[in-house]
């Protein structure tokens, strides 16, 4: 199981990738778990966002008087 939290670490090459993770596991938690999940930047620019009906409370309006 997953907590809810999560980190983004960008990272330009690999050498730098395999850095971090070595830092990780120096400071890895007693009790806690880490995940890692490496994503190329073809992979990334291939991420497809869904969304639903998006609704708000907020009016945007530069109107003076404002009726709800």
């Amino acid at each position: 199981m997953f907590q809810e939290s999560i980190y983004v670490k960008l990272s330009v090459n690999s050498a730098a990738i395999d850095r971090m993770k070595k830092a990780l596991e120096k400071n890895l938690p007693p009790k806690g778990m880490i995940s890692i999940l490496t994503v190329t930047e073809k992979q990334f620019g291939e991420i497809e966002n869904l969304l639903g009906e998006f609704t708000t409370d907020i009016v945007n309006s530069d109107a003076r008087y404002i009726e709800l």
